[in-house]
């Protein structure tokens, strides 16, 4: 019974990662749409973040792989393994699009 729940966390955390990377691709992929313009925030960040949207699409794969072929992992294992796969992929990625860039915080918005 451990097993099948284990196998079930690990496919739902690659479910979730793939899911998160074909989200932040598509949402790079739109940057500058509709008029081309591409903010020096966004073409600073821009960079990092197909690299961490990469990373986070191959833990993603990497977590199928497991839970659909992985034979005899346990709870710390597991639990560990996706607790540095979030710090390491998903955290930067929410930090970095939720920083605002130094000109804009500067300045008061007007009505």
């Amino acid at each position: 019974m451990q097993s099948v729940v284990l196998r079930v966390a690990a496919l739902a955390w690659a479910v979730l990662s793939l899911l998160l990377a074909l989200h932040w691709f598509v949402e790079l992929g739109m940057v500058g749409f509709p008029d081309g313009y591409v903010t020096p925030f966004a073409r600073a960040t821009g960079p990092l973040l197909h690299i961490l949207a990469t990373a986070c699409l191959a833990q993603g794969l990497y977590f199928l792989c497991k839970g659909l072929f992985g034979k005899g992992f346990g709870v710390p294992g597991l639990g560990l393994q996706i607790l540095i796969a979030a710090v390491l992929t998903v955290a930067p990625v929410l930090i970095v699009r939720n920083c605002l860039s130094p000109g804009r915080a500067a300045v008061p918005m007007r009505r």
